[in-house]
């Protein structure tokens, strides 16, 4: 865990819509059409995310209880604007967002 600076974590929140979300190449740990294993630990996303390139993903998403992680990438000046537009379209309640800032 020292690829980063710093992990922020927001509860409510989500960010983007459909097929916005990144995958290891190898689909390691996947499930589905998308995002990865209920069951990972926040670790092992870091790690995940910190192998992967083009673009490298720097938000990570639970959506809920019992939902699967998702990891996904958005410029930081761009995110605030990017919560709220999400939050119109969707109930983001039950999500927490860590958002990364690599080293």
């Amino acid at each position: 865990m020292e690829h980063f600076k710093i992990i922020e974590k927001r509860d409510g929140c989500d960010v983007g819509m459909i097929n916005c979300d990144l995958h290891p190449e190898d689909k390691r740990r996947c499930v589905g059409k998308s995002g990865l294993d209920k069951n990972l630990l926040l670790h092992e996303l870091v790690e995940i995310a910190f192998t992967m390139n083009n673009p490298r993903p720097n938000i990570i998403i639970k959506a809920g209880k019992n939902a699967k992680w998702y990891l996904k990438h958005y410029e930081l000046s761009e995110l605030d604007e990017a919560i709220e537009t999400t939050k119109q379209y969707r109930d983001t309640r039950r999500a927490t967002m860590y958002i990364i800032t690599w080293s």
